[in-house]
């Protein structure tokens, strides 16, 4: 009987030990660090495994983008007031929270900065911005995007074309925090480049013209700042995509080679000749070149239309150089 007793107060031990284990198994752990997606923290970002009051609120989080540590000491303090039973089996001291963000670098900002400053100097003409901190960052809640951003103050010295902005960038439930942007405005213009590689013989397109913005003070007379100045023509040289094009690298196809035979073409309202010449020099489209007729061995200014392909100009003294 007697062994009979401590046996099944052995086993009334052990189960207890058990149940307290498994107790103890159950309880939430203490997290070393926790990201949030809020204004506030709540006791669930810093536990695991907690099933109860969860959406207790432990205080505000910080702004997007940035930490806080909070201490395991007022945690174990609010969480006692709310007997709320959990472990840290880890040591953790501080509990580190991060709030997530969208991030927006200062580039992002200089259309909105362009057309302010544009104002400032009461001009149309583009401008492109230049930040001192090319590599500067606005944080801002996870959802929210640079059209969120108010510039609340800009302020512009058109000697030296420097400006100061303050950018109000929003917290949440109607927070925010001002940011002060610095930098300087260049004037710029747009001008056609190219989109691809071409070789020379290759007949430039509309759609090999893609636009590049480059300082005023690094375009000279000589690059092209129109597009119906490439389309059609053909490089003198390779041409490589992006860089600025002179006008001197560009020219017009040859469709008349020197030496060539061409149909030469004479119209006017009462009169359409044509006669059979040789090409004295090369021509491209509109050029006027050298023909010489091949029946009366006379030379004549011609105007180049296609290939192989020449109208002289219309007049007496052209219709005399065309006959034998």
């Amino acid at each position: 009987m007697k062994n009979r007793l401590i046996k099944a107060a052995v086993i009334l031990y052990l189960s207890i030990l058990y149940s307290a284990a498994n107790a103890q198994d159950i309880l939430p752990e203490l997290k070393p660090a926790s990201v949030v997606d809020d204004t506030v923290i709540t006791l669930n970002d810093l536990f695991t495994d907690l099933t109860e009051k969860q959406d207790l609120v432990v205080g505000n989080a910080p702004d997007p983008g940035q930490k806080l540590l909070i201490p395991a000491r007022l945690i174990l303090k609010l969480t006692r007031a709310h007997n709320v039973r959990w472990r840290n089996s880890a040591g953790v001291k501080n509990v580190v929270i991060s709030r997530i963000s969208t991030v927006i670098g200062y580039p992002d900002l200089r259309d909105q900065l362009a057309a302010k400053l544009k104002n400032l100097y009461h001009t149309d003409q583009n401008l492109d911005v230049r930040f001192y901190n090319r590599n500067g960052t606005i944080h801002l809640p996870n959802g929210f995007d640079v059209s969120d951003l108010t510039i609340r103050n800009i302020s512009l010295d058109r000697n030296s074309d420097k400006f100061s902005a303050l950018i109000a960038a929003p917290t949440g439930q109607g927070g925010e925090t001002l940011h002060t942007v610095n930098g300087r405005t260049i004037r710029v213009t747009k001008i056609p480049t190219l989109a691809r590689t071409i070789r020379r013989g290759d007949i430039i397109t509309a759609s090999d013209i893609e636009w590049a913005t480059l300082p005023d003070n690094q375009i000279n007379r000589n690059i092209v700042r129109n597009s119906d100045k490439l389309v059609g023509m053909t490089p003198r040289s390779l041409i490589k995509e992006g860089n600025p094009i002179r006008l001197n690298e560009v020219n017009r196809p040859i469709l008349v080679k020197r030496g060539s035979l061409v149909k030469i073409n004479f119209n006017t309202e009462k009169i359409s000749l044509s006669t059979l010449g040789k090409a004295v020099e090369n021509g491209g489209k509109g050029d006027v070149i050298q023909v010489q007729n091949n029946a009366s061995q006379k030379i004549v200014s011609a105007v180049v239309l296609g290939p192989n392909l020449v109208e002289v100009n219309a007049g007496a003294s052209s219709l005399a150089l065309l006959n034998p």
